[in-house]
């Protein structure tokens, strides 16, 4: 088949949303298809992890008007590093000018609603529809994905259907879009909103999504054609990382955390809590357990201040993706955080599939044993979520401190087997099969 995959996050970009085309284009084209990826330009940074385009193409269209102001904006000074952390420090101790009051303002209304960053409307994809269903109506194609976030994404997907220049149509939601519960929207648009998810939804074959509790509030809507695929893991991710400990062999039990930390939805506090407790107890001491946490917004290092357990926290910074990987697999124990709100538990992120494949057991902190990550661990045998029970915390942490923990608890193989069904190869496998 000739398939076209259009999606905005891909390689170099270090992220989950890029591994789960780039898998696709990669399984694909080696099954033969015909495969190309419409995307747009990448800036490589360091912590970026290009991929090999190997058997497939990639198009990369620029945003209209907002890769010129990228050019212009985006080439920061030295200085300008500083002069962005003076006024870091300025509004965080409160002696902030007007003009750095009223950025502060906008900057917190737009994450609050999710504006101009892809989840709600306004966003700068809004201007790359046309020009990129221009770049490849050219051709017919026997199958468009389009996968979101952003939303945009899959604009040109319903041009190319509604064209006749698509036999299929695809579209991919990782999260939802007007049932979002993280981020609300603005009333004058929500409207919109809905008129287009259903105008496109009612166009295309199919709709799949990450988790089977997000694919039941799509199939009240759109019906049956509602699936789901998971982000999955790659065995390929690790074949070439180095097979050397990245952490020194120093007795000290280490629980590792790489992602995002957001205020109010994964909130390691019950964690720290429990560690404090155990601390006052004399059963943990900060020479022997540590817990790190690695990515670009997670340095928990004020919180750890607050709950006085700062000397059994580090963080790594947003580290290198093969980096990440290697302190997956040689930690003792990953932690994985995500709230016990009823609006969440549907969410399956890309990290619980590395996780699952990385080999260390997995403690869930915020969330039950009832939650979509909770059954997935349970099922697998590969950890426990504890909610945010301070009892069960502290008993897990002593049996991590007593002799009695044994960390090899499942071989590699007996993982492997127990989770051989979410792997991104079967995953792109089950996506084609949906044109059965």
């Amino acid at each position: 088949m000739k398939i076209l995959i259009i999606t905005k996050a891909f390689p170099p970009q270090n992220s989950i949303a890029s591994h789960r085309p780039y898998s696709w284009a990669k399984y694909w084209s080696r099954s033969g298809h015909d495969v190309t990826v419409l995307t747009v330009p990448k800036i490589v940074g360091p912590q970026d992890a290009p991929q090999p385009i190997n058997g497939f193409q990639v198009l990369e269209v620029p945003i209209p008007i907002w890769s010129i102001l990228s050019s212009i904006f985006g080439k920061r000074k030295p200085s300008d590093t500083h002069s962005s952390h003076r006024k870091a420090n300025k509004i965080r101790h409160g002696s902030m000018s007007m003009k750095d009051l009223i950025y502060k303002i906008l900057i917190e209304f737009l994450h609050r609603y999710g504006i101009f960053s892809g989840c709600r409307m306004p966003d700068v994809l809004d201007l790359w529809g046309r020009v990129a269903y221009k770049a490849v109506r050219h051709q017919h194609w026997d199958l468009v994905v389009s996968t979101a976030w952003p939303y945009g994404v899959h604009r040109p997907g319903y041009k190319l259907k509604k064209s006749g220049r698509a036999s299929y149509w695809i579209t991919d939601w990782r999260d939802l879009w007007t049932d979002n519960h993280m981020y609300p929207g603005i009333p004058g648009f929500r409207s919109l909103e809905r008129m287009m998810e259903n105008q496109w939804s009612r166009l295309a074959d199919a709709i799949t999504t990450v988790s089977e509790p997000l694919a039941e509030i799509l199939r009240e809507k759109y019906g049956n054609k509602v699936h789901v695929i998971y982000n999955g893991f790659d065995p390929e991710d690790y074949a070439s990382l180095p097979k050397e400990n990245i952490f020194p062999q120093d007795n000290v039990f280490r629980i590792v955390y790489t992602g995002s930390i957001y205020p109010g939805q994964r909130d390691p506090t019950p964690l720290f809590k429990a560690v404090h407790k155990l601390h006052m107890q004399k059963q943990v001491r900060p020479e022997f357990l540590k817990i790190i946490f690695c990515g670009s917004n997670s340095d928990v290092k004020q919180l750890a201040h607050i709950n006085q357990v700062e000397d059994f926290v580090e963080y790594a910074g947003f580290l290198p993706r093969q980096q990440a990987l290697q302190m997956q697999r040689d930690a003792n124990m990953l932690l994985f955080l995500e709230s016990e709100s009823k609006e969440v538990k549907g969410i399956l992120t890309g990290k619980l599939f590395e996780y699952l494949f990385a080999g260390p057991p997995i403690i869930g902190i915020g969330i039950d044993e009832n939650s979509s990550v909770g059954v997935i661990c349970k099922s697998t045998g590969r950890g426990k979520c504890l909610g945010s029970d301070l009892e069960k915390i502290a008993e897990e942490l002593k049996i991590i401190s007593s002799a009695k923990y044994n960390n090899s608890c499942l071989s590699k193989k007996i993982i492997i087997e127990n989770i051989s069904e979410f792997s991104r190869k079967l995953q792109s496998e089950k996506l084609l099969n949906i044109l059965k």
